[in-house]
């Protein structure tokens, strides 16, 4: 096993994106992790932890899916320790379980996967692993053996609000390929300083196997990303590449590079037409190599994708949302008769306390050679 040249340079590469977003500045980034500042904040004696908990059942059906219609419940529990040494660092321990079928509509691999879907078949599992602190006033270090991709990042890619949406593929902010949320072993520096944020991370999803970290037969993913974010709006790019594992430079879906765009903005003075606030982000996804010959049934070349969401705050009563969004149900392409890949989901949001909120959402799936998926589901959650 030999390391990989392209995926050495690569680090490289972004390393050098890395001076020139701190020059441009950075960002306190303590609204994008707000649970991990609030313990990493505290003044009480060290070491200590701070443990968390969400429990979320769903119960749902879809229509368009053969064999699969029937009304389902499932559930999904997470279980999260956050401990702190020096008051300023974060260990995080998250163990997780759930019973959503990988291939059910509901499911990770599902035509209608939800956001909150996970299937550990009611094993209780290491879902996260990792530790964050800091190196100076403006910069940070993340790493673990188990995360996800956003774990890395200083600006998280959910803006669609991060925790309520429905449908997973609306909430990756419209850059699907360039925020993947894979899970695997990883680090990541970000910079931040007033309203700027300067990341760069690498995640490798081989890291437990002996396929390994960036060698050619590993799966690598590296992003940039770089945003300004104040308390009325926020605008983010960032840029992937991910190789997939792929040794023969043959065309694969996983071996591409992508860039993504997203920016939001909060009305300060909502009204019942004007909106709390909405968000908009866009993707352009370039494969390594091409299929070749280019038909409509080969799906391997460049794509986009986009999305917008909107939220309403306080709707009918104090602290129930409502909220809509629309985009791609999948990476766009560009060939004659290939319909245009569409999803869109709306929820209401009703906080019936502190700690418990049950949300009604329905939702349709539109992707090129397949029924359409429309569904609806009423999730309740429990905080504690």
């Amino acid at each position: 096993m030999k390391l990989s040249p392209q995926k050495l340079f690569a680090p490289a590469l972004v390393g050098t994106i890395m001076p020139i977003a701190i020059h441009a500045g950075g960002m306190n980034h303590h609204d994008h992790h707000m649970h991990d500042d609030s313990h990493m904040n505290m003044t009480d004696s060290f070491p200590s932890t701070m443990f968390m908990g969400k429990s979320t059942f769903v119960l749902g059906g879809v229509d368009g899916v053969t064999g699969k219609e029937a009304v389902t419940f499932n559930y999904d529990l997470k279980l999260m320790g956050m401990t702190s040494f020096t008051g300023e660092d974060m260990l995080m321990t998250a163990i997780r379980a759930g019973n959503f079928n990988m291939m059910a509509p509901f499911g990770m691999m599902g035509a209608s996967r939800l956001d909150t879907a996970f299937n550990s078949s009611d094993n209780l599992e290491v879902h996260k692993l990792f530790y964050k602190f800091p190196v100076s006033d403006s910069f940070t270090v993340t790493l673990g053996p188990k995360l996800r991709q956003d774990d890395l990042l200083g600006v998280k890619p959910t803006s669609y609000p991060d925790g309520e949406g429905t449908l997973f593929v609306l909430n990756q902010t419209g850059a699907n390929d360039t925020y993947s949320k894979k899970m695997g072993a990883g680090a990541g520096v970000t910079y931040s300083k007033d309203k700027f944020i300067a990341s760069t991370v690498l995640l490798s999803e081989n890291a437990a196997s002996n396929k390994g970290i960036l060698t050619k037969e590993g799966s690598d993913i590296i992003t940039s990303q770089l945003g300004l974010v104040d308390d009325s709006y926020s605008i983010v790019f960032a840029y992937t590449y991910a190789d997939g594992g792929n040794t023969d430079n043959s065309s694969d879906a996983n071996d591409y590079s992508s860039y993504g765009i997203h920016g939001t903005y909060n009305f300060l003075n909502q009204t019942d037409i004007f909106p709390s606030s909405i968000t908009a982000g866009f993707g352009w996804k370039n494969p390594d190599n091409d299929d070749n010959p280019d038909t409509a049934s080969n799906s391997v070349e460049d794509g986009n994708t986009w999305t917008i969401g909107i939220l309403w705050n306080d709707v009918i009563k104090e602290g129930n949302n409502l909220g809509f969004a629309i985009g791609t149900a999948e990476t766009h392409r560009d060939d004659d008769g290939y319909d245009e890949p569409l999803a869109w989901e709306t929820f209401y949001k009703m906080q019936i306390n502190d700690s418990i909120s049950i949300t009604p959402a329905i939702f349709s799936v539109q992707k090129d050679g397949a029924d359409d998926v429309t569904g609806a589901i009423v999730k309740t959650s429990f905080k504690f």
